[in-house]
């Protein structure tokens, strides 16, 4: 059976980077993500706009997940998709066995535990339905701005996501109506001021009390809000949904934890700067880790990744340079970087 040198487990931003990275200092690499998809909790903002990636000009989620996974790929790792991790155990020789949801038994000498906050799926909310059935009009998600155009938009939550899309709705939607339960958001400070002193109406403190059903009962066409203050209702007419209320989070191997891993709050797994855990040739990364000063970001995931790579590869060969050199160095890029410069300057 195959020994993979490190088996990275998270298709997320911190795991398509570290399988790019590992590949970078030539070692044999797996990549299993639980779900059918790459890219992780990018997914569920494909359309959102992220600004905050160093020398990235501000994108898509879901084109930043397509550069994540052109990059993973450079080296030709092993990807797997729709595959879980249902075991891991330390065999005699000090490899990690792993058993997988499809029955499959793979052997790596590292693993790099990059799942983030584990499978994330929206808390149900019986209001937004139609006596159980989903209503055609509600969206815990986006994929498809267009939708929006000209729209009367309700959003209900006070969090980031709500914050942030009702600021990217603002100037395509006919109307953006946030309605929070409480006084104040809790989103970035920045985004919070945008979208107070915006376009966007905003009923704090105000309840959703009851809704009417478009005449078909697919989809909702107007939901009163109580203010909590005054007790005043009001009825507002809606085109379209969005709830933002945030996840449930399922992360099996952390609840199971039959190696040992040292975590916290459920899912989270304490570790060093450098990735390195209480078990030894076992790294974590990303969302998942726990460490002081840890950045939670994107950019903080690609950090964590370089540590994660750079510390895996000296447990496998401890002779290895602590550190890889700048990718400009290394030989097997030099030989993609004609084809490289080909497509910039047909691009310019």
């Amino acid at each position: 059976m195959e020994v993979f040198d490190t088996t990275i487990i998270g298709g997320g931003p911190a795991g398509l980077y570290s399988a790019f990275y590992a590949g970078l200092r030539a070692m044999n690499v797996q990549l299993i993500e639980a779900q059918t998809y790459l890219g992780g909790k990018l997914n569920l903002y494909s359309e959102k706009i992220i600004w905050d990636i160093g020398g990235i000009p501000p994108m898509p989620a879901g084109q930043v997940i397509t550069h994540l996974i052109d990059q993973a790929k450079t080296f030709n790792p092993v990807i797997r998709t729709g595959e879980t991790i249902n075991g891991i155990k330390k065999t005699a020789d000090g490899n990690f066995q792993l058993e997988t949801s499809k029955g499959r038994t793979y052997l790596s000498k590292t693993l790099l535990l990059a799942m983030g906050n584990g499978i994330l799926d929206p808390i149900p909310d019986p209001f937004f339905t139609n006596e159980g059935e989903r209503l055609d009009n509600v969206h815990v998600s986006l994929t498809d701005f267009e939708r929006m155009k000209d729209k009367r938009v309700m959003i209900s939550g006070g969090g980031n996501s709500a914050v942030d899309w009702a600021n990217a709705l603002a100037p395509i939607a006919k109307e953006v109506i946030l309605v929070y339960r409480r006084e104040h958001l809790k989103g970035h400070e920045a985004e919070v001021e945008k979208v107070l002193s915006g376009p966007v109406t905003c009923k704090l403190q105000s309840d959703l009390i009851s809704k009417t059903l478009t005449p078909d009962e697919a989809g909702i066409a107007a939901i009163t809000v109580r203010d909590a203050k005054t007790g005043q209702e009001e009825s507002v007419s809606v085109d379209e949904v969005i709830v933002c209320h945030g996840f449930n989070r399922k992360n099996d191997l952390f609840e199971q934890n039959e190696i040992g891993l040292t975590v916290f709050e459920e899912y989270f797994v304490e570790a060093t700067s450098e990735a390195k855990t209480a078990i030894p040739g076992l790294f974590v990364l990303g969302d998942a880790a726990k460490y002081p000063g840890k950045v939670r970001l994107i950019a903080g995931a690609f950090q964590d990744a370089v540590n994660a790579v750079n510390a895996a590869k000296t447990y496998t060969d401890p002779l290895a340079n602590a550190k890889g050199t700048v990718s400009t160095y290394d030989d097997k890029l030099k030989q993609k970087v004609s084809s490289v410069w080909e497509n910039y300057t047909s691009e310019q």
